[in-house]
């Protein structure tokens, strides 16, 4: 019995024993190698319209890598109490007896995970063999009850544990009935809930696959048993100048902003569109900021300039008193606190706080932690000059991002009790 098999270990495995489904090739090319067509539309099937094909490889010839290139997203789970950042990464594959020189035919597509808090290898597991530029639209998709999905020219299913071959979109459809075209349709069918959705039949309806025996439900009903949490694949961008930053931010009552640092803010301060009381508009390069904090209370939303005998008409709305700058944080560029691609900012615990990451154009990015009352706990220097994907977690923060150039792709563990940081390079 393996490691990564769920409570009902044994109908899970009966099932993924009738898909026939062969593991997927050890790293480093050893064994049996797949090499799929770009018409493939599953991870590792063979016998797709004739777009795949498996050969054994008795003294497997000798390959020639280059250096590896991140396919976003990444994807973040914990497997087993170990807590672990996934990532698809592209090399370019030749043979090692091609002349030198000589443009690599193939691009090998592998499945990387790491350790959250250093980065320390988990998996190394080599899942296809493409032509050139193939399945560009390869992804990570989420993570739920250690099966993560993933679209590879079509929709399939890896182990978290060992990141071996569970389930492909032939196995699905043999098993589903109803998502079976579909599947077969190689078409981005799917969309994310309490699990997988996959959009099926006419009219369309969606069917929810249990990632534990891969068995499809109506989605408008209720699942047959508990789910397992669902871990969704990290959003990502192409590192903007002020990526992942939004310019103000709460903790309970307590509110928080950088305005140029010019900027005088006077109280009581009124929000200005959807309850934010700065405005949205990027600060001209250049321009400083300073960090500011306040109290967000109820009050009567008149103007100040109201007469005494109208206030009540204008009845009560959210006003930031209090109003004062943390000298701590002044002279800040391109700052904003951090989020994970989302309007909401990350929160600390222990003690509660935010994170707030500047850094100027063309310089090297740093981050901040706030206390409570917006007062700096630590501030680190990172390696990365722009920020491409943010993966939160409980003790270790996950940044992607680049170097000075495209090539020097980063990954980075931030300890968020400290600001120490452990990276790897994505190439190497």
């Amino acid at each position: 019995m393996t490691e990564h098999q769920k409570p009902d270990q044994e109908e899970t495995a009966r099932i993924i024993a009738a898909m026939s489904m062969p593991a997927s090739p050890p790293p480093q090319g050893r064994g049996r190698r797949w090499l799929l067509g770009a018409a493939v539309v599953s991870v590792a099937a063979a016998g797709v319209a004739g777009a795949a094909f498996l050969w054994p490889e008795p003294e497997p010839v000798p390959q020639r890598l280059g250096p590896r290139v991140l396919v976003p997203p990444l994807l973040r789970a914990t497997v087993g109490g170990d807590d672990r950042i996934f990532a698809l990464v592209r090399r370019s594959e030749q043979d090692e007896t091609d002349p030198p020189g000589t443009a690599a035919p193939r691009d090998r597509i592998e499945l990387l995970a790491f350790a959250a808090d250093g980065l320390a290898p988990r998996l190394e597991v080599h899942l296809a063999s493409v032509q050139r530029g193939a399945i560009a639209d390869a992804a990570l998709i989420a993570e739920q009850g250690a099966t993560i999905w993933l679209w590879l020219g079509g929709l399939g299913a890896l182990s978290a544990v060992d990141g071996q071959v569970l389930a492909d979109g032939d196995g699905l459809a043999q098993l589903n009935a109803e998502i079976a075209e579909a599947l077969a349709s190689g078409r981005r069918t799917f969309r994310l809930a309490d699990a997988l959705v996959v959009e099926a039949g006419a009219p369309t309806r969606g069917w929810r696959i249990d990632p534990r025996d891969f068995r499809a439900s109506p989605a408008d009903g209720p699942p047959a048993r508990p789910l397992p949490r669902l871990h969704p694949a990290a959003l990502h961008g192409s590192g903007g100048p002020t990526a992942f930053r939004i310019a103000e931010a709460r903790l309970e009552a307590t509110w928080f902003g950088l305005p140029a640092e010019s900027t005088k803010l006077v109280p009581p301060l009124a929000p200005m569109v959807q309850g934010r009381f700065l405005t949205a508009a990027t600060l001209p390069p250049g321009m400083r900021q300073a960090l500011w904090r306040g109290q967000v209370r109820v009050t009567s939303a008149a103007p100040s300039s109201a007469p005494p005998a109208l206030m009540q008409r204008w009845g009560v709305g959210e006003r930031v008193t209090d109003l004062a700058t943390v000298p701590a944080a002044a002279g800040l560029a391109l700052a904003g606190f951090l989020t994970a691609g989302t309007e909401a900012p990350l929160q600390m615990a222990g003690p509660p706080g935010l994170l707030l990451l500047h850094g100027e154009a063309g310089r090297r990015l740093s981050l901040m932690r706030l206390g409570p009352e917006g007062q700096p706990l630590w501030h680190a220097e990172l390696p990365i000059l722009r920020l491409r994907s943010v993966l939160p977690g409980a003790r270790h923060l996950t940044l992607v991002g680049w170097g000075a150039t495209d090539a020097e792709e980063e990954v980075l563990s931030v300890a968020l009790d400290s600001g120490a940081h452990a990276r790897r390079a994505v190439s190497a």
